[in-house]
């Protein structure tokens, strides 16, 4: 490893620990405060936690997938001495949490997958509920379908408001069919016994319209 790799995947690397203290830290205070303060602790108060949370783990693993941030899996741990005897410098390099490097606790520490007994409870697990890849295939479909007829209702909706608008500027556009000062002449002239002028006579009266008729009494 050359000098100016070795520098730059140092710098990489302490940033990558700034980053995990900084989470470690925000998982020690809540489960802090989920110990001792659960009592008073409230569901936003647990929301803004977890988003803290998530929005530093999704840091830390953009940081990771960075162009800048060398390829790490080129840069394998590989222990140097295994010992079942409490290793000082571990302890205090890890913060009191591993005190020896022996051949039993090696594999847990440097494992990249999951335990075997964990694969095998997964792939039952995934076997029971009927997790297979052509279940999940299908769902795909489903959901593709389902999101294709969606786009088509929108579509339908988007045309018809779209003629709404335009039935709407051709009803405003087209010229009235009557004329409003003689609709009101008119009323004027059947209620309030008014006067209205028609065209090449004189003004002519009206009478009220009460809807009610008089009896009519004969002479003998």
């Amino acid at each position: 490893m050359q000098a100016n790799e070795a520098k730059v995947l140092e710098i990489s690397v302490d940033a990558l620990v700034v980053r995990a203290k900084a989470i470690r830290k925000a998982l020690e205070d809540f489960l802090f405060k989920l110990t001792n303060e659960h009592q008073t602790l409230t569901w936003p108060t647990v929301l803004d936690n977890f988003a803290l949370l998530s929005g530093q783990i999704s840091s830390l693993l953009a940081a990771m997938k960075s162009e800048k941030m060398p390829a790490l899996r080129n840069y394998p741990i590989v222990p140097v001495r295994l010992s079942p005897d409490p290793d000082p410098h571990l302890l205090a390099l890890t913060e009191g949490r591993v005190s020896l490097m022996s051949h039993t606790e090696t594999p847990n520490y440097l494992r990249t997958k999951p335990d075997p007994a964990v694969e095998q409870a997964e792939r039952q697990l995934i076997s029971e509920v009927g997790l297979h890849t052509e279940n999940v295939s299908n769902a795909q479909s489903q959901v593709s379908m389902f999101n294709k007829k969606c786009n088509k209702v929108l579509e339908k909706v988007k045309t018809a408001r779209a003629n709404w608008k335009a039935d709407i500027v051709t009803s405003r556009s087209n010229p009235p069919t009557f004329n409003p000062k003689a609709t009101e002449e008119l009323v004027a002239a059947a209620y309030f016994v008014t006067s209205f002028a028609v065209r090449g006579t004189m003004p002519v009266t009206g009478r009220p319209n009460t809807g009610v008729r008089m009896p009519v009494t004969k002479r003998p």
